[in-house]
């Protein structure tokens, strides 16, 4: 039976299996035999619905049902149910293609249980010209959803669930990464949308108001529901995917590629590629352990009563690629979750299961949606593969032996049953209750709402919710508040908290209230009146902020933060400021406040740090921060006596002097400045000084690179021309590390290029010498530009390594008279027409080509095989002859470690320039020898090169990873970052190119291949 005879049986026959598993058989969830979750391209064939079911292996007692299937739905992305109970779903047939604007074809749908047999058996579209819809909310009278580019309102005005009218409530935002938009949208206790920000994209949006908010990446944000203020939560992350509150409030988001699930807090700052980390570092992590994969989509934390007490209170999480739900608990250490992974809640055995989303519907169940798909991968398989499925779609329930609530209709609930609602036993049904009274009942339930809060008896629960539903009516005073704030519950006090926040100016009694509540014998209100402080930053309140952290244990990771975090905005404000670097404080004060204040560009904080500098030694790690901090922001005034300070530190510490040195030098650059002379002067002083004891004998320890890359840069960048010498006898000795006598050469040619390139080139010639160190050689040969250095380069070609001709080629290719060279030595036999076809080479050569030329290089590649083909046929047959060995696994990370780890993390060791590989296995062999042999076949924006070019001529490639001050940062093809005055830059152009290296199919041997291969495999 082909696959459209099935969907057409499934159209007409209705369905609802039961899977239960016995207690013997499921006491441990079982895997799947083989690797079935390892290709990135499923080669197992579509199931029905009725297949893909028998294939769920779920704990004991747990039953899975079919709540909706194609050809009803298709491909779902996000869930969210109304006040009727009924299930919104956003469908995506065009993903991951962005339609031409009014050409979409996707849809948002409404899917009701109209029969109570627990299947939907209507759909209503309130919209069906959409392009990859993904976050929505329903809302009174239609649904807030995300669709490219906008978030819209769509309005029905006439209650038939189809939108008449819509209206752009926020946008444009950013959608050149399709597979990272807008997302998860919910309602929150304030009744703003909370959403997510996702992966790569930068958006600059704003309200009504005109308040621009910029999102880079992974954020969270949040937006009135007219549109009218829209405000950033959170910063930083990858790609949340997923967002639930706990009873106490506090915000759970889930991230693809940094940790499974967060515990937020407002305003923190949070880790993401590119970022650098602060002085007082990012906000912390809830897990020290990840889910062994980098695509988790949909979190729920089951707060509902229909599952057995050991499942609730848990987090599930979906896992789109190993295909599976799992599950982790936590507990609290002071304010601080800590969580502990669990046996997966749900395996499939099929591999084209695609858990996006989760939600607990108003019956208590699970509901999953399923975007049921041979190919799920984004960057990893071509956008345009004839393998992604279009069609299919599931959304799948899960009770407990059938348990189920009977679905509660709030949209016809009386006030009195809408109040009676706000003490319910379930939080998600409790606010639902909350939104209606509010939306529908409105001014009239004030009277009521009003009576229940003055009552004693009235239940805590219910007393959290009556006090978010006056303040949204506007009837909440500040006496009321103050009750609130000493009631003995710890979750009405934290809610007060919250809601207290949201009041632009609190009563001053409040804030009293708030900094004496910073030493409760409870943590959770210190941390809830902190961060209400933090909002809300003022003179009372910033001293006291400062003496709590000290008693704060170390366990507390989140309350340390969230205090620090409120000291941080506290000292943004100029009279706060004013007083504190005014203020004797004790060491340990003072050190806090240093080490915030170096986090704020402020000349009266680099006044504070330096004088605490010079009071109170500190490690140097510390040292060097402050330097960065101080050089960017102290006054003209202020610096001689930063460099006495630098030299007073250095002295005692020679070994790392050089790096408070590029401290300096970078914090000048960031602030828009040089460095001073005399600055200058003692950077040329260090460096003398290394390069004099360099001359001792072998300098390949690893200590002693960085001082020896920091004398070498410096002996270039000031020409100075008396250490020649020193610089030639690093070049000379070929025990040195590759890296320093790279940089002694650079240096050596950017002194006096037309001598030194002869010197240069007779070790880029010697055959004696590495590959690897020939080939930075290269770069280096180029900074002179005349054609003396291209000859020598292009004499390189003869009989070179294919690596080597490659790199040769793609540094002739960059200028015009380069490009006729290089082919005039093709055409000579000197080395093979293919190269030309190198990524890195023909978008070279391509570029700027005169018409003469590209009929040239038309001519010499007219017959030749494409590169993707040619690499297939490579990956073909390494992989025919692959056979992992146990025996494997140790040069396998060797070779990690040599190639890979300067930019990639595994169990968090490691560079992360890019992704962390956690769970790398699942991807399978044939998707990670594509990566590693082929890497450019498919990438993603985020990791783009570009082309810099300077105003001074020269040309450099790196990945852009953010901006600093007067600066841009990027990392090059080591892992190593760089940075580049804003003012020097003439012109940056992407590239084709990710910064992974394209010549991993020259470079590794057979044998390191399959090393690599295996131990990557291995990292699940």
């Amino acid at each position: 039976m082909n696959q459209k005879t099935i969907l057409a049986c499934i159209a007409i026959c209705c369905f609802s299996i039961s899977c239960t598993r016995s207690e013997k058989e499921m006491k441990v969830i079982p895997e799947p035999e083989g690797d079935i979750y390892a290709e990135h391209i499923r080669s197992s064939e579509y199931q029905t619905p009725e297949e893909e079911m028998a294939d769920f292996v779920l704990p004991p007692g747990f039953e899975v049902t079919l709540f909706a299937s194609e050809p009803m739905i298709g491909k779902p992305i996000n869930m969210e149910f109304d006040e009727k109970g009924r299930l919104w779903v956003s469908q995506s047939f065009e993903y991951p293609f962005a339609a031409e604007p009014g050409k979409g074809k996707d849809r948002i749908s409404v899917l009701e249980d109209t029969d109570g047999d627990g299947r939907a058996d209507k759909i209503t579209h309130i919209a069906e010209d959409l392009n990859i819809p993904i976050g929505l909310q329903p809302v009174k009278n239609g649904v807030i959803a995300y669709s490219i580019p906008h978030v819209y309102r769509f309005w029905d005005d006439n209650g038939d669930d189809i939108a008449e009218r819509r209206e752009v409530l926020l946008g444009p935002f950013e959608h050149k990464d399709t597979h990272g938009m807008v997302n998860n949208l919910f309602r929150g206790f304030d009744g703003w949308i909370h959403a997510s920000h996702g992966f790569s994209n930068v958006s600059k949006v704003a309200g009504k108001d005109g308040d621009t908010i910029k999102m880079v990446s992974g954020n969270t944000f949040r937006f009135r529901p007219d549109g009218s203020r829209a405000e950033k939560t959170t910063d930083g992350r990858i790609n949340p995917f997923g967002s639930d509150y706990d009873e106490l409030g506090y915000h759970y988001s889930a991230d693809c590629h940094t940790m499974p699930v967060y515990q937020l807090i407002w305003g923190g700052n949070y880790t993401q590629w590119g970022k650098k980390t602060p002085n007082m570092g990012f906000a912390p992590e809830m897990m020290d352990y990840g889910l062994n994969s980098t695509a988790l989509s949909g979190l729920v934390y089951y707060t509902d009563d229909q599952f057995p007490e050991k499942y609730r209170h848990s987090f599930y999480s979906g896992d789109v690629v190993t295909c599976r739900i799992s599950r982790n608990t936590m507990e609290f250490q002071g304010s601080t979750p800590r969580a502990t992974r669990q046996e997966d809640f749900l395996v499939s055995k099929d591999p084209w299961f695609r858990p996006v989303d989760i939600k607990i519907g108003p019956d208590g169940a699970m509901y999953i949606a399923d975007f049921y798909n041979r190919i799920i991968g984004h960057y990893e398989v071509p956008l345009d593969h004839p393998g992604r499925d279009r069609i299919s779609g599931r959304i799948w329930k899960i009770t407990y032996k059938g348990n189920q609530r009977p679905i509660t209709d709030w949209s016809k609930a009386t006030k009195d049953e809408l109040l009676d609602g706000l003490a319910g036993p379930v939080l998600h049904q409790r606010m639902m209750a909350t939104d209606e009274l509010v939306d529908r009942i409105g001014q009239v339930a004030v009277t009521d709402l009003l009576a229940l809060a003055n009552n004693p008896s009235t239940p805590p629960a219910q007393r959290i919710q009556i006090n978010w539903a006056l303040y949204r009516l506007g009837a909440m005073n500040m006496d009321m508040l103050f009750g609130a704030l000493g009631n003995p519950d710890r979750g009405v006090r934290m809610h007060a908290y919250r809601l207290l926040a949201e009041y632009p100016s609190p009563d001053p009694k409040l804030r009293v209230k708030a900094v004496t509540d910073l030493a409760d014998p409870d943590p959770h209100i210190q941390r809830a009146s902190a961060e209400f402080l933090s909002r809300h930053p003022g003179m009372d309140s910033y001293q006291r902020l400062v003496e709590i952290h000290e008693g704060i244990p170390d366990y507390d990771t989140h309350l340390a933060y969230t205090v620090k975090m409120a000291l941080f905005h506290h000292l943004q404000m100029p009279e706060i400021l004013k007083l504190a670097v005014n203020k004797p404080w004790p060491k340990d004060q003072e050190t806090l406040l240093a080490l915030v204040l170096s986090d704020i560009p402020s000349s009266q904080a680099a006044g504070f740090i330096l004088a605490h500098a010079k009071r109170y030694e500190s490690a140097m790690e510390r040292n060097v921060g402050f330097a960065e901090a101080m050089a960017r922001s102290l006054p003209a005034a202020k610096r001689p006596e930063l460099l006495d300070w630098a030299k007073w530190v250095a002295k005692d510490n020679r070994k790392d002097a050089h790096a408070l040195a590029a401290a300096l030098d970078q914090g000048f650059t960031q602030g828009g400045n040089q460095s001073p002379t005399g600055f200058e002067t003692w950077y040329k002083d260090l460096a003398v000084e290394i390069l004099k004891t360099s001359a001792s004998g072998n300098q390949s320890e690893e200590s002693l690179k960085d001082p020896l890359l920091f004398a070498t840069q410096t002996a270039g960048r000031f020409k100075m021309a008396d250490q020649i010498p020193s610089l030639t006898a690093l070049l000379t000795n070929a025990s040195n590390d590759e890296d320093v006598r790279a940089e002694a050469a650079k240096s050596l040619m950017t002194i006096a290029p037309v001598y030194q390139s002869k010197v240069v080139g007779d070790y880029f010639k010697n055959v004696n010498e590495a590959v690897s160190f020939r080939r930075k050689l290269v770069a280096i040969l180029s900074i002179w530009d005349n054609d003396a250095a291209r000859n020598l380069l292009a004499d390189g070609l003869k009989n070179s390594p294919p690596e080597l001709q490659e790199t040769i080629a793609g540094s002739l290719a960059k200028n015009p008279k380069g490009k006729t060279m290089l082919m005039d030595r093709i055409k000579a036999g000197e080395a093979p027409a293919r190269i030309l076809l190198a990524r890195n080479v023909s978008e070279a050569m391509l570029s700027h080509i005169s018409p003469d030329q590209k009929a040239l290089f038309e001519s010499l590649t007219a017959n030749l095989i494409p590169v993707s083909e040619e690499r297939q046929k490579l990956i073909d047959a390494r992989l025919a002859r692959f056979e992992p060995r146990e025996e494997m696994l140790n040069p396998g990370s060797k070779v990690f470690q040599q190639h890979c780890v300067q930019c990639h993390q595994i169990a968090g060791k490691g560079g992360l320039i890019g992704p962390q590989l956690d769970g790398i296995g699942n991807w399978g062999k044939e998707s990670l020898a594509t990566k590693i042999l082929d890497p450019n076949r498919n990438i993603t924006e985020n990791f783009r090169t570009y082309h810099i070019s300077l105003k001074n001529g020269q040309t450099m490639t790196g990945l852009f990873r953010r901006e600093q001050g007067e600066t841009t940062v990027f990392a090059d093809q080591t892992g190593k970052e760089f940075s580049v005055a804003k003012s020097e830059v003439k012109e940056m152009s992407p590239s084709k190119s990710t910064l992974m290296p394209d010549n991993f199919h020259a470079v590794l041997t057979e044998s390191e291949f399959d090393a690599l291969l295996t131990y990557l495999l291995k990292t699940k």
